[in-house]
């Protein structure tokens, strides 16, 4: 004899639907993420980002990536981060294209366009701000504030010290991921901090181990940046 649910075949339906709607959401994103991943991909491939005449005459840079990490990214980030968390979610899923626009652009021509992360981090802000005045946790908001300030603080020192083979784009970037690492948690902000440096020497090891940079090649380290930002909000 065949087992049948409780409540019979109509109280297997709402169950079923209850668990396709949890699988709807990540698709969604999914979905959104490898589209902006397009809108990257053609803009990048345009080269409406170079500026200067090395970098026009340079071949074209069509990235296969942006698609599928974009929509990868999205999944993950809405199927890990919205329970309780609606808010934050959709906005990492919104602007997940923006860095994946700044992650190609720094890997063709080593800069981090103005255009994008000088408004970041007052949009983060806001953005933030208004989810601390909807659900009343103004501490979170002064938490992630202050994560944003003492990241910016941090990569400005790296700067210096670095003799500026840290980009000033890195560090204009290095605010608004701040303050989304902060929004999660200290741990978040440690964690984000930490796997951005990981990810940068992964790369750097993995171009020089197949001659495509030298110990004093300049490397993009914006994309190891958002992915590290990523990896911090995400496994916290």
């Amino acid at each position: 004899m065949v087992g049948t649910h409780p409540d019979g075949f109509s109280g297997c339906v709402p169950a079923i639907m209850d668990d396709m709607g949890g699988l709807w959401a990540p698709f969604a994103a999914g979905l959104f993420g490898m589209c902006g991943g397009w809108w990257v991909r053609r803009m990048v491939r345009s080269g409406a980002h170079r500026r200067y005449a090395d970098e026009v005459a340079a071949p074209t840079y069509a990235p296969w990536w942006p698609p599928v990490w974009g929509a990868g990214l999205c999944a993950l980030s809405w199927w890990r981060l919205v329970a309780g968390n609606e808010g934050f979610t959709v906005g990492v899923t919104l602007m997940l294209p923006a860095y994946l626009w700044l992650a190609a652009v720094d890997l063709d021509v080593h800069r981090l366009p103005d255009v994008v992360t000088v408004p970041l981090f007052p949009v983060v802000t806001v953005w933030t701000a208004g989810l601390a005045w909807w659900g009343g946790d103004g501490d979170r908001w002064r938490r992630a504030l202050l994560a944003g300030v003492l990241v910016s603080v941090f990569f400005v020192a790296l700067h210096l010290v670095s003799r500026r083979q840290l980009g000033w784009g890195d560090v204009k970037l290095s605010g608004p991921l701040g303050m989304l690492l902060g929004w999660s948690s200290w741990t978040a902000v440690w964690v984000g901090v930490y796997a951005m440096f990981v990810c940068g020497g992964l790369a750097a090891g993995w171009l020089i181990v197949r001659r495509r940079a030298g110990r004093r090649s300049r490397i993009a380290f914006g994309p190891a940046m958002a992915l590290g930002a990523w990896i911090g909000v995400f496994l916290t």
